[in-house]
């Protein structure tokens, strides 16, 4: 954990064009790991998730994962 340097969370509402991103620094120290996208409109959103360390190399991008929201 201590090579890590921030999380990259990519996500929209097309597999092909997550267009959105979230960059969440302090990879290192957050201990609890999550993060809540606040925002979305209804429908289903598609994520994914890169680990970026301290050098700038960053992971491969997680399987894509869908949430459906309705008001």
């Amino acid at each position: 954990m201590g090579e890590l340097d921030k999380y990259v969370i990519r996500y929209g509402q097309d597999t092909d064009n997550l267009s959105e991103k979230v960059v969440v620094t302090n990879a290192a120290t957050e201990a609890e790991m999550s993060y809540e996208v606040g925002g979305l409109g209804n429908g289903t959103w598609y994520f994914t998730i890169q680990v970026e360390d301290i050098n700038g190399l960053i992971s491969e991008p997680s399987e894509v994962v869908s949430k459906s929201v309705s008001s």
